[in-house]
């Protein structure tokens, strides 16, 4: 710290003179570490559920990228996206709609860094079979912190992703139409800047938020004579026609409102609500007729089309787009996520590709809704954990009086809870990563990619086979989903007050922002209203444990509690919490069966909290089963008495506090100035 200036007056005794603003206490600034190596919690999930073998080959990868993350230019285009949140300009001055959108340097730089790091593509280069999700979110868990909420568009991105790797095949649609949405996939999972697009998700109306029944956006079948070119949106026509469908209507919510296409539902006269394929922008034959000085293109267009292929020459023109449609009505203003557009949209004969049967559109989006959920879950997982670095980081700097903070006993206590809480999640989201990613590789499953393949068998004890992978995975997203992101929102919450006042403060400054532990916060709470509020998680939960499956689901989630008793049967001193967790799930599984759907709507909240508590203590127990630090059996006992409303008895000492937070390795302290 920093020593103060004292100066004595002539005569007078030893006597200090009053602080001012250039001298006296200053407090040192905490300064955060990578990641990769400081999050003890990264740590065991990455030990935990890939093999060493696979740990080897992106290991420097992660590590490069965590010390990336904290360089000063991507501080300062946090900053900078953070001070100029989007704007549009709806008219020129001519009274011309140009609905030109505008985003900062900050926020188009962050988006075309992690497109190069590959943060959608690695799922979809398939290089490591069932740990490609793994890494993919092992390395977003990293950039949640500093992505100023580009992530959105990627989550989006992957899920539109997701759902058009179904509707390639030959049997899912036309020739066309297939060669159409081949070149949208491609372009949504490549890493070229000059290539690669972003997906938005258009659900939203006013009439409900998650509640799509009730949607009013129309779509009417209206094809027209199609003289099809190639231009750089795949198919395009000389007519500006994009997909034989006509779409009108008004969208409430929509983000990553730069991105360059959209998966959307609409309700069709006969069908009901549908999918569809909404490309952004279309070519315009008046304007590619043009020279491009004559035509007005936004910021955003600039930077991002006109850099990802748009100078096109075809049929000896220059190939120039116009706006596929869609009007922007204006933009929202949020408490968080300040640097991502998020805007109300009119949709003016927008042309769209029907995604799948009319009447399965909730069906459809599904497959998207399953992506970006697990997003939001490391989001919320990636938003904590960088709020932890920094009450670490600040506790190893701070003192109070002459005492370090590290050795005040009811600190050191209460970040340790916010710690442990953030294992189990970790434990949890990984889990369910872990649950894509091995079934992306099975045949016949929905989430199944065209190159899949097995790496090596699963390392984790718990990891089931299928068919237990899918039905799992279907049960337990919305239970993480909803569960992370109220946890993350408490534990930011925590972190916030550990600073004190300063962690209350909210500066955008370079200087300041990989610290603002407030901006984390306030961005993390959108995390429990995205892809479903957890009300609504709750209703999605129970149409699983209730629906057409549900035997099925409760079987597969029965048999893997029962299996995992071969982790406390080795074990004894795990014996009595394993028994626990039996008679908890047995409980809990009565209560399911023995009461109907409809009695049980008020309880999606309580059952989801039990399910949770339920996979993470076995997922903590299988931890501490492994080995490699003394506390992670005191971590195991604590969640699962304190998570059970039992009596915890077993006192822990200051010293296995401070392992918790800071590891076994010897914990710095602060020097204290001589005032």
């Amino acid at each position: 710290m920093k020593k103060a200036t004292t100066k004595h007056p002539p005569g007078s005794d030893s006597i200090a003179l009053p602080p001012s603003s250039t001298a006296g206490f200053f407090q040192t600034p905490p300064r955060l570490e990578n990641q990769f190596f400081n999050d003890l919690a990264l740590q065991r999930v990455f030990k935990r559920y890939i093999p060493s073998q696979i740990r080897s080959l992106i290991s420097s990868d992660l590590s490069s990228f965590g010390a990336r993350v904290l360089h000063p230019s991507v501080l300062r285009w946090i900053a900078d996206a953070e001070a100029h949140p989007p704007t549009v300009n709806c008219w020129d001055v001519w009274g011309r709609r140009e609905d030109e959108l505008v985003t900062s340097e900050g926020w188009r730089k962050l988006q075309e860094m992690g497109i190069s790091e590959g943060i959608v593509s690695i799922a979809y280069e398939n290089a490591y079979g069932e740990y490609s999700r793994l890494y993919q979110f092992l390395k977003y868990h990293l950039w949640t912190g500093s992505s100023a909420y580009v992530t959105c568009p990627s989550a989006m991105t992957d899920g539109a992703a997701k759902m058009l790797s179904t509707h390639i095949s030959p049997k899912s649609a036309t020739s066309d139409e297939r060669k159409v949405l081949k070149a949208a996939y491609n372009r949504l999972i490549s890493r070229d800047l000059t290539d690669a697009w972003t997906s938005g998700q258009w659900m939203t109306e006013r009439v409900g938020g998650s509640d799509v029944q009730n949607i009013e956006t129309l779509a009417t079948f209206s094809p027209v004579s199609q003289s099809a070119v190639d231009g750089p949106f795949g198919i395009e026509f000389a007519n500006s026609a994009l997909g034989p469908w006509r779409i009108n209507g008004f969208k409430w919510f929509s983000s990553a409102t730069d991105a360059n296409m959209a998966i959307m539902l609409a309700r069709t006269p006969e069908g009901g609500v549908s999918a569809f394929y909404v490309p952004m922008r279309r070519t315009s034959p008046e304007k590619s007729s043009l020279s491009k000085s004559s035509v007005s293109q936004s910021s955003t267009e600039t930077s991002h089309r006109q850099k990802r292929g748009n100078d096109i020459h075809n049929d000896r023109r220059q190939l120039l787009t116009e706006s596929n449609g869609i009007l922007t009505q204006r933009l929202k203003t949020k408490l968080g996520t300040r640097a991502l557009p998020t805007a109300e949209l009119v949709l003016e004969n927008t042309r769209a590709y029907l995604l799948g049967q009319q009447g399965q559109g909730v069906k459809e989006i599904s497959i998207v809704l399953n992506i970006t959920r697990i997003h939001n879950a490391v989001t919320a997982c990636g938003l904590w954990g960088r709020g932890l670095a920094i009450s670490r980081a600040f506790t190893q700097v701070r003192s109070i009086g002459r005492r370090a903070l590290v050795d005040a006993p009811a600190h050191i206590r209460t970040l340790a809870e916010n710690h442990m809480n953030y294992q189990a999640y970790m434990h949890f989201a990984f889990f369910v990563v872990t649950l894509l990613g091995v079934s992306e590789q099975t045949p016949n499953s929905q989430y199944r990619f065209e190159n899949s393949q097995v790496y090596t068998s699963t390392t984790s004890k718990v990891v089931p086979t299928e068919p237990s992978t899918t039905l799992l995975l279907r049960l337990l997203t919305p239970v993480l989903k909803a569960m992370s992101a109220k946890a993350a929102i408490a534990g930011l919450a925590e972190c916030m007050e550990s600073l004190g006042g300063v962690g209350y403060l909210d500066s955008s400054s370079p200087l300041d922002v990989e610290t603002n532990v407030a901006r984390l916060l306030r961005d993390a709470n959108v995390l429990s209203i995205w892809e479903g509020t957890t009300d609504v998680m709750g209703n999605d939960t129970l149409r699983v444990l209730k629906g057409k499956t549900s035997g099925a689901v409760i079987d597969a989630f029965d048999n893997w509690v029962s299996s995992a008793g071969t982790i406390w049967e080795d074990h004894a001193d795990l014996a009595e919490l394993g028994r626990r967790i039996q008679d908890s799930w047995q409980n809990c599984k009565t209560f399911i069966l023995d009461n109907t759907e409809q009695s049980l709507q008020a309880q999606g909240r309580n059952i989801m909290n039990r399910l949770c508590w339920l996979v993470s203590s076995i997922l903590l127990m299988n931890d501490a089963s492994q080995g490699g630090d003394d506390h992670l059996f005191a971590i195991s006992q604590w969640w699962i008495c304190k998570k059970s409303h039992q009596e915890h008895t077993n006192v822990l000492d200051a010293q296995t506090y401070k392992e918790i937070v800071f590891g076994t390795e010897q914990i710095s302290k602060p020097t204290f100035a001589k005032l």
